[in-house]
């Protein structure tokens, strides 16, 4: 058998090799584990997607990316940046990919590899992977933020356009009954009427007021104890409506959300209610297992396009000449914030409203 003497050390320098092959990717694996923990730190900090970049890039350049470039556009502005050194002519091949909201949030990316081959160029599309990842969840934060704050505002000002509404109509009755006396005694009647009621508006004004000025007073609303009758006449009388109440209870709740589901029910009929002097609304407390249950009894209105059933409470549908859609809706949404329930019952020609509202400490069960 013919002896190879230099086979042994030719085993020994490959296994060397091979080792310090594997001792190099390991040391690359380490660092490539520590730049994604990097990356990832970013997902807690709340940066917008364009400070993002910025924020990533002294790990995305330690992972092999030497470029880093974007344009754009972010709500309508066009924008572009761009990160690091041009590359070299080994890296010819970016990484590409958008990041889109809509046709005005949208982000065209290009992350250079400083290598365009081997394990360097896997470790920096990983890396790369991650930051768009990265971009993608600050993306989605951003415009889940933004719609929520459009919600929000879009309620406010779906309830202040019925609160200046239900005033404006009050200052304009209260100039009609002014302009329409027709001698001491019936000015006499409406000045009765403004010294009640004028209270009651003051307060809506202020509310509007608090609503739509820049720096709103930090002012908290808490459940209370409310005379539940004392409530209903003074809306329908802030209405300049007639209405008649039997029995009374206290209930506990925020006495802003009573008052504005009290005046959206009332308004929703109070023009044509004035038309029809003769008539009333008929209201009946029922203390009822710690509840109190106000029966709100409309009576039949000709001019009144009878609405089915299901869409009482649906916003912007309307069985009134010239009516917003809004009254119910608000009436329910208010009442259900407060902790109580607003359902409608259809009788014959007219629609009765049943308020479920929390008795106050002390109502029999």
């Amino acid at each position: 058998m013919k002896a190879y003497p230099l086979l042994p050390l030719l085993f020994l320098a490959a296994g060397l090799a091979l080792l310090a092959a594997l001792a190099y990717l390991a040391q690359r694996v380490r660092t490539h584990r520590r730049s994604l923990a990097q990356l990832l730190q970013l997902a807690q900090s709340g940066l917008d997607p364009l400070q993002l970049p910025a924020a990533a890039w002294p790990t995305l350049a330690s992972g092999g990316i030497v470029k880093l470039e974007y344009s754009g556009l972010w709500f309508g502005q066009t924008v572009q940046n761009s990160l690091g050194t041009a590359p070299n002519d080994r890296a010819r091949h970016p990484f590409n990919f958008n990041i889109i909201a809509d046709a005005d949030v949208c982000l065209e990316f290009y992350l250079y590899a400083r290598d365009d081959r081997g394990e360097a160029r896997l470790f920096a599309e990983n890396l790369a992977g991650v930051f768009r990842l990265l971009l993608e969840t600050a993306m989605h934060s951003k415009m889940e933020a933004l719609s929520a704050a459009l919600a929000e505002q879009a309620k406010l000002t779906l309830y202040l356009q019925h609160d200046l509404r239900n005033l404006a109509q009050w200052v304009e009755w209260l100039a009609a009954d002014f302009a329409n006396a027709k001698n001491d005694d019936d000015l006499l009647g409406v000045a009765k009427r403004l010294y009640s009621s004028a209270p009651h508006a003051a307060a809506r004004a202020r509310h509007i007021l608090d609503a739509t000025c820049k720096n709103p007073p930090t002012t908290t609303h808490v459940p209370q104890v409310i005379a539940l009758g004392d409530a209903i006449r003074d809306a329908a009388e802030h209405a300049g409506i007639s209405v008649t109440v039997e029995q009374e209870a206290s209930v506990f709740l925020r006495r802003d959300l009573l008052d504005r589901t009290l005046d959206n029910l009332f308004s929703n009929v109070a023009p044509l209610l004035r038309l029809h002097t003769d008539l009333c609304i008929a209201v009946t407390i029922i203390r009822q297992q710690g509840k109190v249950i106000a029966r709100i009894q409309i009576p039949h209105l000709p001019e009144v396009a009878q609405l089915p059933p299901e869409k009482l409470f649906e916003p912007f549908a309307s069985g009134r000449p010239g009516g917003l859609g809004l009254g119910l809706y608000q009436a329910h949404q208010s009442l259900s914030e407060a902790g109580g329930e607003l359902i409608a019952e259809i009788e014959n020609d007219h629609i009765c409203f049943l308020l479920s509202l929390p008795g106050a400490p002390g109502t029999p069960a």
